[in-house]
């Protein structure tokens, strides 16, 4: 019989950093999470649910408990002292609850854990990254990241691979400790309760894998797994093993080393990659399209009624009531699909799923609906600088491979609205050069660099020696952001080369992410280590560029987003000599350094606010949207953050203005920065 679980959920610490963050908060991933790991018996979630009543449908689905905490003052979290004595009752009187799960990110709850392990309890931590704090963790026996539960981790993004490598690192020193009491083979078991013991924040999950002999074979270049009675054993890499153990070696498939696979099958398994990171594998074919259909007919016959939560909630109660398993979850990555392709309009109103919300203008029909959203797929391809291979999207977008007709509707729809160009037989972003975003007026500079720099002697071009500098780089990133930006531009350089010899494991996706990766480190180094805060400018507006919202690298990049944001404006008044060690820039929202730079007396640092954030809006108005989103959502009853929110969005309009015109005229480049094919 499995655990039972008690799981405790400070709800206003984790929607606070999620809405700040993501703009808002999905908990049924999380219970999913947990009911894999045992019985939840005891679920409750403390919070002032007057100011967040548009949760409590999704909660009240997951039977959970909702403890009413009324708040004192605005910013005030008081949950803590209820979940401890509520915590603390249930240990003392339910004795068969053997784990308690604190869902969040403050530390005051580290001494509860310490208790709650005093009585036997074993403990498991969930809590976002970036917020919770090192005396939570390593109370925990085990931590797991909310973002990874959440899905908005990938094992490629850039703080991910540094996991990788500190767990590869745990992973030896947890050999090694069993070496040193001759306990090798050990069962892979218990090394991984070894490594939790050592690392609380040890979690295969958090690595983006679903089973811990996965990641064992992941590393089989530095151990050597085996049998017995069907148990997994481990032992390090030069372990000689006696014929009298019993122990049979377990062969591993390592992706990195198994034999090149033909172009064919290259690009059926870059296609799956992204069908997959686009999250369309949440539903299968038929209920996708049965999911469209109804999100059309509803917006079309109640336009501007609905806002996407509640239109969500809708179809989901309607199919509960059909006997439809389909869960909120599966209906948001449905929805993601329009929402990437521009089928939504939000009136006047940024983004978001809890303003209403209508079709597009140039939605006219069901099947334009249909069509429009599943042509995202397609976009994603082109975009990663893949070759059209219509069979083998059709076999996976419509599973019928010959299905042909409708993937050349999908890519003459996007030709029609210019986003992409035909070339021959290929398609490719619209643009001049085999690297179509390096037209981008803000990217000049960093391709010239990478186009400009002499690879060391010995490096020769290819995709796995690029992801190979990548992957040191972001190791260099924490101690040396000199060495780490030559390792990216050398990355960056590696792959335009395998690009322009089109080798079939080579895509403009990896070549965006290594330049934003870049373009982050190169800001960095220029305003942290040189002090050169008017150079890093272009870095910090070259990252923006790439990152946009809608996008799959938005994703890999996540965790910069915001501090990327705060440092860029808190530079302002670097360059103007400025002391801003008071603002806790390490901490800040993007919102909280907008309204200092904004509303401070010094004219000049005000004008040099105006001057980036246009700047800033001719790139990406997405993420100055979302800072908008955050101060509406958190600081809606401070008049000094809902002045700095129209400010910015009186920018937004101006520039769109401006493009609009220069459009009309033809003088103008396209909003992305791209020329017309």
């Amino acid at each position: 019989m499995k655990d039972q679980l008690a799981v405790f959920i400070d709800f206003e610490n984790i929607a606070r950093w999620a809405e700040e963050v993501f703009l808002d908060f999905e908990l049924t991933p999380v219970m999913e999470y947990l009911q894999s790991r045992g019985a939840v018996v005891t679920k409750r979630a403390y919070g002032d649910w007057g100011r967040f009543s548009h949760y409590r449908d999704e909660l009240m689905e997951n039977a959970i408990d909702l403890i009413q905490m009324y708040s004192v003052r605005a910013g005030k979290n008081r949950a803590d002292i209820h979940m401890a004595v509520d915590a603390i009752e249930i240990a003392m009187t339910r004795p068969h609850i053997k784990t308690f799960v604190i869902v969040s990110g403050d530390s005051d709850f580290g001494a509860l854990v310490s208790k709650l392990r005093e009585f036997g309890k074993y403990t498991l931590g969930i809590g976002p990254r970036n917020i919770t704090h090192r005396l939570l963790v390593k109370s925990c026996d085990e931590f797991i990241y909310l973002e990874t539960l959440l899905g908005d981790a990938s094992p490629t993004s850039e703080q991910l691979r540094t996991d990788m490598e500190n767990a590869r690192s745990l992973l030896m020193k947890a050999l090694r400790s069993h070496g040193q009491r001759g306990e090798v083979p050990v069962p892979a078991t218990e090394l991984k309760r070894t490594m939790i013991s050592m690392d609380s924040t040890f979690n295969e999950i958090n690595l983006g894998y679903t089973q811990f002999k996965d990641w064992l074979a992941e590393n089989a270049d530095s151990l050597t797994l085996y049998l017995k009675d069907l148990q997994l054993y481990v032992a390090p890499k030069d372990f000689a093993v006696g014929s009298d153990q019993g122990l049979s070696e377990y062969s591993v498939q390592i992706p990195r080393r198994r034999p090149p696979e033909s172009s064919e099958n290259i690009l059926a398994t870059r296609y799956r990659q992204i069908f997959e990171r686009l999250k369309m594998t949440s539903a299968d074919f038929a209920t996708r399209r049965d999911v469209l259909r109804d999100i059309y007919r509803e917006l079309s016959e109640h336009s501007g009624q609905y806002t996407t939560d509640g239109l969500l909630e809708l179809l989901r109660e309607r199919y509960e009531e059909q006997g439809l398993g389909r869960s909120k979850t599966m209906l948001r990555h449905i929805w993601q699909m329009g929402f990437r392709q521009h089928t939504f309009s939000y009136g006047e109103n940024s983004a978001s799923v809890r303003v209403p919300v209508w079709l597009s203008d140039d939605i006219d029909s069901e099947a334009t609906f249909v069509r429009r959203a599943e042509s995202g797929f397609v976009y994603a391809v082109v975009h990663a600088g893949l070759e059209i291979n219509e069979n083998e999207l059709a076999a996976i977008l419509l599973n019928d491979a010959d299905q042909t007709d409708y993937i050349q509707s999908l890519l003459a729809d996007l030709e029609q609205r210019k986003l992409i160009v035909r070339q021959g037989d290929r398609y490719r972003l619209p643009g001049h050069t085999t690297i179509p975003f390096c037209d981008h007026p803000v990217l000049k500079r960093i391709c010239q660099e990478i186009e400009q720099v002499e690879l060391p002697d010995g490096i020769h071009a290819g995709p796995e020696k690029a992801r190979t500098l990548a992957k040191r780089a972001m190791i260099q990133r924490s101690q040396d952001f000199t060495a780490s930006a030559r390792s990216y531009l050398y990355a960056c350089r590696l792959q335009w080369e395998a690009i322009e010899k089109q080798l079939p494991d080579a895509t403009l996706e990896d070549l965006r992410w290594y330049m934003a990766s870049y373009a982050s480190v190169r800001a960095g180094e220029l305003s942290q280590v040189q002090r050169d805060y008017g150079g890093s400018q272009r870095y910090y507006l070259a990252f923006f560029a790439l990152v946009q919202e809608d996008d799959a690298l938005w994703a890999r990049m996540r965790g910069l987003i915001n501090p990327m944001l705060v440092y860029y404006w808190a530079n302002a008044a670097r360059e103007l000599g400025m002391n801003v060690s008071s603002w806790n820039l390490g901490a800040a929202l993007p919102a909280q350094i907008a309204v200092l730079v904004a509303n401070h007396e010094n004219e000049q640092l005000r004008k040099r606010w105006l001057a980036r954030t246009r700047a800033l809006a001719e790139v990406n108005e997405g993420v100055l949207r979302r800072v908008v989103a955050q101060i509406e959502h958190n600081y809606a009853d401070q008049p000094p953050y809902l002045d700095v929110a129209d400010t910015i969005m009186e920018i937004i309009d101006a520039v769109n203005q401006q493009s609009l015109k220069s459009t009309r005229t033809g003088n103008g480049r396209r909003p992305n920065g791209q020329d017309e094919g």
